[in-house]
């Protein structure tokens, strides 16, 4: 395995052109439209739970060979060159071993607050979700130019987790955030992502010559920062005093900043190991969107809220195991909140 460090991007000064257009945009939402004399907080939990789409993540069986043969041909009896124990890191068509992400079971938080004589929102905002693990299962044969059979038999588990922090300044451009009536709210703000993913392989190889196995582990991640603007709206469709039924709509959209790692190690049953690395600057978009119902008794402050929604990270892992390879995350499916207003 042959590592491969890629040069880091000047990313800087994006970042900060980034975080000042994001911060201006804030500052043009401070002409007041609506503010009373109270401090008005909300507070919701939630969870959703997302299929996955946006790519497969490589694996592969390596050749457990003790060396390159002398004399014996591939995979003989005899030889001491280490370095040539990978002969076929691969899959039987010649290409990496694909393995699906499982689905995910999110939890999120968000708390808003307006504060007194302003009509400004703040909100903070966190969802947490881990993959459900997966499994694949190879085996399959290859004859050498000497006319022999390998055997690779082996298995892999993997496994990911991602974690949005969202800060935003927004303002209701309708008829009020925290009222019984319709709402239309911008925001713009802040996003810090993180993605994590892990894949472990279990390997065993054999020729008539000798048996072997070993395991290999490979990480990747994606830490990244940037700006965000969101769109969330609500409509009245009944009334019951001052509560009823709302038809709701949200979109969100960022452009991260940060750094995409990918690392592997290989470890054969008798202690040999190689290890491969990546590490470079990239830029990830984010959009996602969501349509759904809430549900706000009657004098009282809650809100129960549920829908359908859509989130997608674009090239946010490299997937690869020799070379990049980069793979989107997209997760979808059904979401419920439940949330309370306190003055």
């Amino acid at each position: 395995m042959s590592e491969l460090v890629l040069t880091r991007s000047q990313s800087t000064r994006w970042q900060l052109l980034a975080g000042a257009s994001a911060l201006a945009l804030m500052a043009s939402m401070a002409a007041p439209a609506r503010a009373d004399e109270d401090n008005h907080f909300y507070f919701e939990i939630g969870g959703s739970y997302g299929a996955q789409a946006g790519g497969s993540t490589g694996w592969f069986l390596p050749f457990a060979a003790p060396g390159e043969p002398t004399g014996g041909g591939e995979g003989g009896e005899s030889g001491s060159n280490t370095g040539a124990r990978i002969h076929s890191p691969t899959g039987p068509d010649g290409v990496t071993l694909p393995i699906g992400t499982g689905s995910s079971w999110d939890f999120e938080s968000a708390l808003k607050v307006q504060p007194a004589e302003t009509d400004l929102i703040f909100s903070l905002g966190v969802k947490f979700g881990r993959n459900a693990r997966r499994s694949a299962f190879a085996t399959f044969t290859q004859t050498t130019p000497y006319s022999y059979t390998k055997l690779y038999e082996g298995a892999a588990t993997h496994r990911e987790s991602h974690i949005n922090i969202d800060f935003q300044v927004g303002k209701d451009f309708g008829l009020g955030m925290f009222g019984r009536e319709g709402t239309s709210v911008f925001s713009a703000g802040l996003r810090y992502a993180h993605f994590t993913a892990r894949t472990n392989t279990g390997f065993y190889t054999s020729t008539k010559y000798f048996a072997g196995g070993g395991s290999t582990l490979a990480k990747r991640s994606f830490v990244g920062v940037g700006p965000m603007i969101s769109w969330e709206a609500s409509t009245p469709l009944s009334e019951m005093g001052d509560g009823g039924i709302s038809f709701d709509w949200g979109l969100n959209a960022a452009v991260l900043f940060g750094r995409q790692k990918a690392s592997g190690v290989l470890l054969y049953d008798d202690g040999y190991a190689l290890g491969t690395s990546r590490d470079r600057n990239v830029t990830v978009p984010e959009l996602g969107g969501s349509v759904g119902f809430s549900y706000r008794p009657s004098d009282s402050g809650l809100r129960i809220a549920f829908g359908y929604r859509v989130d997608a990270a674009f090239g946010a892992l490299d997937a690869g195991v020799f070379e990049n390879w980069q793979v989107d995350r997209i997760q979808h499916g059904p979401f419920l909140k439940i949330g309370i207003q306190a003055n």
